[in-house]
């Protein structure tokens, strides 16, 4: 692969992490961007890294060395000890035995560990654990879309690349493969087979090691959700056809819930909407997109199929609306939803719901063309017909035009600014 010169994203998190004190367990799915990010944060620190292995590689001011887990840590509370600040990576493979010789030396120093997986906040959390509360929780979830398209904005040719950059941007560990001053759809088209490749290992060791026997059921709820079927019934159906599963729709619910719990996958508020009341999808917009291609066209199987940009665009189009509405419930201080529209009449891309979930504020119908008057009248007045008070328009090509019953109307200009405004009020 070329030698592609990559950005930095100034992420809200490096803010909130100087502002706790003491001790902080920072966790959260695989490749987010949790060991960059707490360099960047805390860059007077010693560095030390459990591996797969058991072993344990250690940065400190004598330089780089493996050590076994108890030298390990006789060098963790030495400097600690010493008031100095260690980093801790991938601390749930830490066998338990060692944390009472960490928890030994707390409150001197300031010790920063952090895991890749959903079991770590339990163990050091409970009630046994010689650690409970000698920790601060912090969980690093993907990038944040505003956070993105800020940096992005910066760089790109244009706002709307960088709206459009933004929803791969949010996987922090694409950043290096990519070239953003190339278009968006010809670069997914080239670097597929990467990032088909890459994308199963980003589960990683979410799993309790007595759950590993489920890693294969875990997979094919991925995949399947990553196919666009969203409605646990469906997905219920589809695992009991292929015997994955015996226990039917509790059993289902209870893998999609623990799935979003890791940050693999997300569930999005139904308005309004028959049968279910809640959306569920991949949190990732890259992994959404990357699912969703190998489950259509087997990438995976067949390096050397043809991509049309018109399926990647109807795919980025989706994503596009739930990172947005993402964005815009912070802004307004709502709750993102989604409402879909009985008898494939279609949806209404965005409705954000009041703080407390229960009643629409604004619904949103969101293009990354140009919207005509008649489209954006068919549109007003679709929102309006659903009981939504208010309604609005949003493209990255260009700011919508404005017709009767449109309360708002963003475009790239619009967007760009809620991004900067987002952010100093963070």
């Amino acid at each position: 692969m070329e030698n592609i010169p990559h950005i930095v994203v100034s992420r809200r998190e490096e803010d909130e992490l100087r502002g706790l004190r003491g001790w902080i367990l920072v966790y959260g799915r695989r490749k987010t961007g949790k060991t960059f990010l707490l360099k960047r944060v805390f860059t007077q620190s010693n560095y030390f890294m459990v591996t797969r292995s058991g072993s344990v590689a250690a940065w400190d001011e004598n330089g780089f060395s493996h050590v076994n887990p108890e030298e390990a840590v006789r060098r963790i509370g030495n400097l600690l000890r010493d008031g100095r600040v260690v980093l801790l990576d991938e601390f749930q493979r830490l066998p338990d035995k060692y944390w009472d010789s960490i928890a030994a030396n707390h409150p001197n120093g300031r010790l920063v560990a952090s895991g890749s997986s959903l079991s770590i906040v339990r163990r050091v959390f409970e009630r046994k654990s010689p650690l409970l509360g000698l920790f601060s929780p912090f969980k690093v979830d993907l990038i944040s879309y505003s956070d993105a398209v800020l940096s992005l904005s910066k760089i790109c040719s244009s706002l709307r690349n960088a709206l459009l950059w933004g929803l791969i941007v949010r996987d922090p560990w694409v950043i290096p493969m990519v070239s953003f001053e190339k278009d968006v759809f010809s670069e997914i088209r080239n670097k597929i087979q990467y990032f088909v490749a890459s994308a199963p290992g980003l589960v990683g060791e979410v799993f309790e090691e007595e759950e590993r026997m489920l890693t294969r059921v875990y997979d094919a709820v991925i995949r399947i959700v990553g196919g666009g079927i969203w409605m646990p019934a469906e997905i219920s159906g589809v695992l009991t056809a292929n015997n994955l599963i015996s226990g039917g729709l509790p059993t289902v619910t209870g893998l999609l819930e623990r799935l979003t719990c890791m940050g693999i996958l997300e569930k999005i508020p139904l308005w309004k909407t028959r049968g279910s009341r809640n959306y569920f999808k991949h949190r990732s917009p890259l992994l959404s997109l990357v699912y969703y291609l190998d489950q259509k066209l087997n990438i995976s199987e067949s390096p050397r199929v043809k991509i049309d940009e018109g399926i990647i665009l109807s795919v980025l189009g989706r994503e596009l609306q739930f990172s947005l509405g993402e964005m815009l419930a912070e802004y307004l201080g709502g709750v993102r939803s989604y409402m879909i529209l009985p008898g494939g009449k279609g949806d209404v891309d965005i409705v954000i719901l009041d703080s407390k979930g229960r009643a629409p504020m604004i619904g949103y119908e969101v293009k990354i063309g140009e919207i005509s008057e008649s489209e954006a009248r068919r549109s007003i007045e679709l929102i309006h017909s659903q009981g939504i008070p208010r309604a609005g328009l949003i493209s990255l090509s260009e700011k919508p035009p404005r017709v009767s019953g449109s309360h708002e109307e963003l475009g790239p200009e619009e967007l760009a600014s809620i991004t900067r405004k987002l952010r100093r009020g963070a």
